[in-house]
């Protein structure tokens, strides 16, 4: 279930919804001459909100104001439009420098370091073992394909994103000084065709770039909802190539590992957001109990043996917090924690072969 009410309770997080909903209902149907109209009217009115919302300094650092920033930022990143994504992502770094301190930790939540190490150990690889990670005939994989893309040809390095760079200059400025301007600010243009696939693997990575500048830990469910369920959308749609050993099993695994992190780091507003995404993360640690049962991964350090195989670094300052994430799958209610209802949760899946833009 969505935060409805949510998004009808804040001009802003309904601009989001509406931008996301009509991405991936485009996603779902494949019509391309149906998702213009929609696509251009919720970005016009998106846009000129948060114009409206930067007038003021109070509402210009609200979390509303974010939401649609951050959808802007998702939208046109799916879309191949890379300009545009720079502009939202630098103005999500400004309005983050207008917010207290304690929104704006020093100090990386586990999400923001596990990105880091992600992008670390896929970028020092060599690149014939990311062919063969990223190699399967009948599925995508979104994932591996957003993971090279931040490593290897990011908007912003992961370095830059995470202030170490350039740790005395505020981030905004750092990201415009390294970002070319924009060529147009026609927001009636229509980025050229991609596929699905594409623009998935697109949408993921945008969210690694947010969850970088956010920074915070427990990030807003509202707008991380559409993430953790795209995700999990991957997860289901790979698990049976996945058992027959016919998709990478090592990324299959830190996969929903990551998942079930980014499900318990949020921050909910009501008893409904709370239970749905408590829900969303027993469904990711039914994965994890369904692929350590698969590997006969008995302990924790047979856990980490199966995600070196991916991505891990030795010396990880995020261990102990992986290590309780993965404990209570396998472990919770002394090793006898019962499959949920939702475990078999999945997402309606689009057409494979259609395209979402002309």
């Amino acid at each position: 279930m969505r935060s409805v009410h949510r998004a009808l309770s804040h001009p802003g997080f309904l601009h989001a919804a509406l931008l996301l909903t009509t991405l991936h209902w485009a996603w779902h149907t494949g019509d391309v001459e149906q998702f213009r109209v929609p696509y251009l009217y919720h970005k016009v009115q998106a846009i000129r909100f948060v114009n409206e919302q930067l007038q003021d300094p109070e509402s210009a650092a609200s979390d509303g104001t974010i939401a649609v920033v951050a959808s802007l930022a998702v939208m046109e990143n799916s879309l191949g439009s890379t300009e545009a994504v720079s502009s939202h992502l630098q103005g999500l770094a400004r309005i983050k420098e207008l917010q207290s301190e304690e929104r704006r930790p020093k100090r990386m939540g586990l999400l923001q370091r596990m990105i880091a190490m992600a992008a670390r150990s896929v970028s020092s690889r060599p690149v014939w073992d990311m062919l063969n990670i990223s190699r399967t005939d009948d599925v995508h994989q979104s994932v591996i394909i957003s993971l090279l893309r931040i490593a290897l040809r990011p908007i912003y390095s992961v370095n830059t994103l995470s202030g170490a760079d350039d740790p005395d200059e505020p981030l905004a400025e750092v990201l415009a000084r390294k970002t070319p301007q924009p060529r147009t600010s026609d927001v009636h243009t229509i980025p050229s065709h991609r596929t699905v696939d594409t623009s998935r693997s697109e949408f993921i990575a945008c969210y690694f770039y947010l969850y970088m500048i956010l920074r915070e830990n427990n990030v807003d469910s509202f707008l991380v909802e559409w993430f953790i369920e795209q995700l999990l959308a991957d997860v289901c749609r790979t698990e049976a190539l996945m058992q027959k050993g016919q998709y990478s099993q090592s990324l299959w695994f830190w996969t929903v590992m990551f998942g079930a992190c980014a499900a318990d780091a949020t921050k909910t507003y009501s008893g409904t957001e709370e239970a749905h995404m408590r829900m969303l993360k027993d469904v990711y640690l039914d994965k994890i109990n369904l692929v350590s049962q698969l590997l006969r991964i008995r302990n924790w350090e047979g856990a980490k043996s199966v995600l070196r195989l991916f991505a891990w670094e030795d010396n990880f300052n995020g261990e102990s917090e992986m290590q309780a994430i993965w404990e209570e799958a396998v472990w919770g209610d002394k090793g006898k924690r019962p499959r949920t209802k939702h475990s078999d949760f999945a997402l309606a899946l689009r057409p494979a072969d259609m395209g979402i833009a002309t």
